[in-house]
């Protein structure tokens, strides 16, 4: 008797795997970008508001720097500063809703008003507030971000220990004596752990959309290419007034915006996949 093979799913849908080839074609770019001379994107090599010609293919900008060196060298910039956004509010996440889930009362009670505080506040508005009076570099505006967007996966990550406390063999064993600490990295990981995904995904995609409005305002690193940063140059040359914009402005803007439908793509396709009540709305 033949028995035919069952065909093998795909973990993230199509769906998903479209937002990972976005995501890895972006990331490619920025390891072109790094692998690029030091004076990419900052030297003239061409005279002011030169348009697109061969060898130029995106043309220069108003001190004769070429826009796609820029851009190229701007993916690093705005991916790198998004990566490590996101890996810090998810550890920094993952430390205060894992203590505020096994903690005593008193210790759950002061930092779930802490997150509070800071859901009550407008997250945008304090991030240019702080880089203004903080400073513009990389890692200060780094350590703004992470600072402002651990609460809500604070809350998430909680209530999922919260949950996996509920376990019948995590109540026996705490019973039993077991460390709280102990049992939450050894049992219950892998029931916190897929949570985590989502949250870096989200995380990084809103540390790439309010980095690049912190620099479109002017509040990021004029020393440093990013996305953003050209957007404030095409502001404040008023390019929008001439057809300069198509490949001044277009480009960044379009690599802002695919970067952010990939992980939002990514992120949606994880979660139905982890969280069963979405995979039985899907069906």
């Amino acid at each position: 008797m033949m028995f035919r093979k069952a065909p093998r799913r795909n973990l993230l849908g199509a769906q998903g795997m479209i937002g990972v080839g976005g995501l890895v074609a972006m990331v490619a770019i920025a390891a072109y970008g790094a692998a690029l001379p030091g004076g990419a994107g900052r030297e003239r090599v061409a005279e002011p508001y030169a348009p697109p010609r061969a060898g130029l293919p995106l043309g220069s900008d108003d001190l004769g720097r070429d826009l796609l060196d820029q851009l190229i060298v701007g993916a690093g910039t705005s991916l790198s500063l998004a990566f490590i956004v996101a890996v810090c509010t998810t550890l920094l996440a993952a430390i205060i809703g894992g203590a505020a889930g096994i903690g005593p009362r008193w210790l759950s009670v002061s930092l779930m008003r802490g997150a509070d505080v800071l859901l009550i506040l407008p997250e945008l508005i304090l991030y240019i507030l702080a880089a203004a009076f903080l400073g513009q570099s990389f890692g200060v505006r780094a350590a703004i971000l992470a600072l402002i967007l651990w609460p809500v996966p604070a809350r998430v990550l909680r209530a999922g220990v919260l949950t996996a406390w509920s376990r019948g063999h995590l109540e026996v064993s705490r019973a039993m004596g077991a460390p709280a600490w102990w049992l939450l990295a050894r049992h219950g990981t892998y029931l916190i752990g897929p949570l985590l995904i989502p949250v870096f995904v989200r995380t990084a995609k809103v540390a790439i959309i309010y980095d690049a409005t912190l620099s479109f305002l002017g509040l990021g690193d004029p020393t440093s290419p990013s996305w953003g940063t050209t957007l404030y140059w095409v502001q404040t040359n008023g390019v929008f007034l001439s057809d300069a914009w198509l490949w001044w402005a277009l480009p960044p803007g379009a690599a802002i915006t695919l970067t952010v439908l990939s992980l939002a793509l990514i992120g949606v396709a994880v979660e139905e996949r982890l969280n069963p009540a979405l995979r039985e709305a899907a069906r």
